[in-house]
């Protein structure tokens, strides 16, 4: 494949993309806030960056990008585009079934946004039961991880708009990051009540106003272009090793 975006391809670049892989990747995000000094489009402009990366290390076709998700706890905040859950799960089987109808086998969410993944999750099980794999990622998850020895601030440094996630999308599109306009911010108390328990799964599920004014917590006063590509360049490295084995994995058995 001379070019791994799908949308970019012409009709015979695809059949012949179709001949080389049976792996593809589909790029998901979301449309919000996170904090005052990032893109509202930062998680989908992220997944499709990352995922066009990923596909060109790993030689998979990368599907169009699905840019809005559901974001119901931040829809206080204008910008805030939120897709039901329900409705997001039969947007991702359209897309995956037109995909397989082709002879695609093997889908890779490159999910950037942690309320996406019951939707995903709901597909892939399903899809398994007619013999087709399913996996994803939760970006920020890897990035949060990758990043513990390049995190300079002491305020919620992989909070939501903090540090960690400031970073990244400087790494990327430094263009659309304006520190200047950074609302520097610590949780309010009921965040320690909803996150306490979740090391042992316990669940609550908070609107974004219990923990914020800004949509947003943090300070990404230290955040850097070279530490986003650091982060960058560390994740991808994890998931691209995932899908050499995801590639190589045999198919599930179709269900009668």
């Amino acid at each position: 494949m001379k070019n791994v975006l799908m949308a970019e391809m012409n009709w015979f670049d695809y059949k012949k993309a179709l001949e080389e892989t049976d792996t593809v990747i589909v790029p998901i995000g979301s449309t919000e806030i996170l904090g005052t000094h990032s893109p509202l489009g930062t998680d989908h402009l992220l997944a499709f960056e990352l995922s066009k990366r990923l596909g060109e290390m790993t030689r998979c076709i990368v599907a169009p990008t699905i840019p809005v998700g559901d974001a119901i706890e931040l829809f206080h905040w204008p910008g805030t585009i939120t897709v039901r859950s329900h409705v997001l799960e039969e947007l991702y089987r359209d897309i995956c079934e037109s995909l397989v109808s082709h002879g695609l086998k093997r889908i890779f969410f490159f999910n950037n946004h942690l309320s996406n993944i019951p939707a995903v999750a709901a597909v892939g099980r399903s899809l398994r039961r007619k013999g087709i794999m399913v996996a994803q990622v939760d970006w920020w998850r890897v990035a949060f991880i990758v990043a513990d020895d390049t995190i300079e601030s002491t305020v919620h440094p992989k909070g939501h708009g903090g540090e960690v996630t400031t970073d990244v999308i400087m790494a990327v599109r430094p263009d659309l990051v304006d520190l200047s306009k950074a609302t520097p911010e610590s949780c309010k108390p009921p965040f320690d009540f909803h996150t306490k328990y979740t090391k042992y799964s316990i669940f609550t599920y908070p609107d974004f106003t219990e923990f914020c004014e800004s949509g947003g917590w943090g300070d990404p006063a230290h955040a850097t272009k070279e530490k986003g590509e650091k982060i960058i360049e560390r994740g991808l490295k994890i998931i691209a090793d995932f899908i050499k084995d995801f590639k190589s994995q045999p198919l599930p058995s179709p269900v009668e």
